[in-house]
């Protein structure tokens, strides 16, 4: 693999540790003759990301996260973890002591990026950011009750929870887990739901809590109160999702490609 032009995105006011492995990683690209810009997640844009041999992040899985929201081509990804005693990586498993054997083997072309699938979001039609982890559906504000209309093929029904996480085969060991998800295998092209703190009473019985989407499948959420948000992996915009809205979530056409 040749690399002419290589963007490094780095976390906005790093520990010492991590400096150390960003001036690393930098110093390797100087020494291989890569020609590459070097930014911090902050400046990440549509634009930035555009045009880019690989993309290689040194930071953590939210560094990479949130780059990758504003990627729609097939550039594919390098994640180095900066800090790996304080920070678990689930897509940033290189560390700065295995970093200069793995981008030797990416350039040899010994490995391939492997693909994982990401989810598109609509809002009454407008398209937002994709998520490789999850969207969460819910009131901006996590203890206030969500009021909502779930669709999930020919079942619908009206619910009252502290929100709908809505996960990648890929994000389905993080947040996901942790809601009482079921962990999928990460390059599947499947995608799942999970009622959070469903409620049960005399005037709603909760019965759709969870299920796994394949392909081509969709699930659909109308809000039925006001305050409602969704955002994409946590680390994204809170995008509104007033009274009447209906969100359409999906697999989205494009996926992420990463050396990991």
């Amino acid at each position: 693999m040749k690399l002419r032009n290589v963007l490094v995105v780095h976390k906005m006011g790093y520990s010492t540790v991590e400096k150390q492995t960003v001036d690393a990683v930098i110093l390797l690209l100087k020494r291989k003759k890569i020609l590459h810009r070097s930014i911090s997640r902050l400046e990440v844009n549509h634009e930035i990301v555009k045009g880019r041999d690989l993309i290689i992040i040194v930071g953590g899985d939210g560094t990479f996260l949130k780059t990758a929201q504003y990627t729609r081509d097939t550039t594919p990804f390098f994640c180095i973890n900066a800090d790996p005693r304080n920070t678990e990586g689930f897509f940033s498993t290189t560390t700065g002591k295995t970093c200069a054997v793995k981008l030797e083997s990416i350039l040899k072309g010994k490995i391939k990026p492997k693909k994982f699938w990401r989810l598109s979001a609509k809002i009454n039609g407008t398209e937002i950011e994709p998520c490789l982890n999850e969207y969460y559906v819910g009131q901006q504000k996590p203890y206030d009750v969500s009021r909502y209309i779930i669709q999930s093929g020919k079942k619908a029904e009206e619910q009252k929870s502290s929100g709908i996480l809505v996960c990648t085969a890929a994000g389905s060991t993080a947040w996901c887990r942790g809601a009482g998800g079921k962990v999928l295998q990460p390059e599947k092209k499947l995608f799942q739901f999970v009622v959070r703190e469903p409620y049960v009473g005399t005037l709603l019985n909760t019965k759709i809590r969870k299920g796994i989407l394949k392909e081509k499948e969709m699930i659909k959420i109308t809000a039925k109160t006001e305050g409602m948000i969704i955002v994409p992996d946590a680390v994204g915009k809170e995008h509104p999702f007033p009274k009447n809205a209906v969100t359409e979530i999906s697999i989205a056409k494009n996926p992420i490609y990463l050396f990991r």
